[in-house]
């Protein structure tokens, strides 16, 4: 008993890894008042960067360093133009949503060409480098420790978090009172896509390293459900991280154990996103684990009139 309990406990320990750095970004991007629409496009991208990477270099450190960066870049983006601009918070992240699933395929599609030429060539692809985990999945476990309390001290004891929170409950006050919240909003969206970047990454090299069109798509939302759920609270995100990565390894348990059909298979996780943000929203944690009272809303920084 003691042994499949472990054996889950390191099957879950690099979707654990991935989920948890793709919703703590996720919220420290909201926690600045940007509301995060294109986390599903963007990982997505990130799986399919990830993979082209690893095929082209041959290295896993190469490979989450370039999908951290580019992730990084469209963070940037979103808070540029929903801010300076400003637009539509939800027109912006959407429409990016859609340009990575499109630049995923354009990224991933001619390195699986790449790859599969090796294998026909006698090569091990993708799998050469691939490390045997071993004891790796503590490490997975210590590095969401130290990235929660991390984050955590950030939002909660830093000068840089208490500007963060501001922005996001009022940024014309934030404004008047010295905060720049253009510049604070660019630190949390490049530092919160940079971590969904990594979690992208984790997901390609380390849980599942194979990749095919349309990979990881839909893995964004529930990291979305899953910071949403926990209110975007950085410690709060570890207990539905977890739960959520049983339930992917669970749902193969079921699969092979009642013969369920795979794509009925899938629908788990999502049935079980639905229900952790419908709990949030009927319960005292919608009032206690509050969103930014700002999250989404346009702000215009002078003055209009009308």
């Amino acid at each position: 008993m003691s042994g499949s309990i472990l054996s889950f406990i390191v099957g879950a320990s690099s979707l654990f890894l991935a989920y948890y750095l793709a919703a703590v970004g996720h919220g420290l991007m909201e926690k600045s008042g940007i509301l995060n629409l294109a986390i599903d496009g963007v990982f997505t991208l990130g799986v399919a960067i990830a993979f082209a990477v690893s095929v082209y270099t041959l290295s896993v450190p190469m490979a989450i360093l370039a999908t951290s960066i580019i992730a990084a870049l469209f963070g940037l983006m979103l808070a540029f133009i929903t801010t300076k601009l400003p637009i539509s918070h939800g027109a912006a992240g959407l429409s990016t949503m859609f340009l990575g699933y499109g630049l995923a395929a354009l990224v991933g599609l001619p390195a699986k060409v790449v790859e599969n030429k090796r294998l026909i060539s006698g090569s091990e692809g993708l799998a050469i480098i691939q490390p045997s985990l071993g004891y790796m999945w503590v490490w997975f476990y210590v590095a969401v420790f130290i990235v929660a309390v991390t984050i955590w001290y950030l939002i909660e004891k830093t000068k840089i978090g208490a500007a963060i929170r501001a922005a996001g409950e009022n940024p014309a006050s934030a404004e008047a009172l010295g905060v720049n919240v253009l510049a604070v909003r660019l630190f949390a969206s490049g530092v919160g896509y940079a971590l969904i970047g990594i979690g992208a990454a984790i997901f390609e090299l380390a849980y599942s390293p194979v990749w095919s069109q349309g990979k990881g798509m839909g893995y964004g939302w529930i990291a979305f459900a899953i910071s949403l759920s926990a209110g975007r609270h950085p410690i709060l995100t570890l207990v539905p991280a977890m739960i959520f990565a049983a339930l992917e390894k669970f749902r193969f348990i079921i699969e092979s154990t009642y013969n369920v059909p795979t794509d009925l298979g899938k629908m788990l996780p999502f049935v079980a996103a639905i229900a952790a943000m419908i709990i949030f929203m009927v319960t005292p944690l919608k009032r206690k684990l509050a969103p930014p009272k700002s999250l989404g809303k346009i702000y215009f920084r002078e003055e209009r009139t009308v």
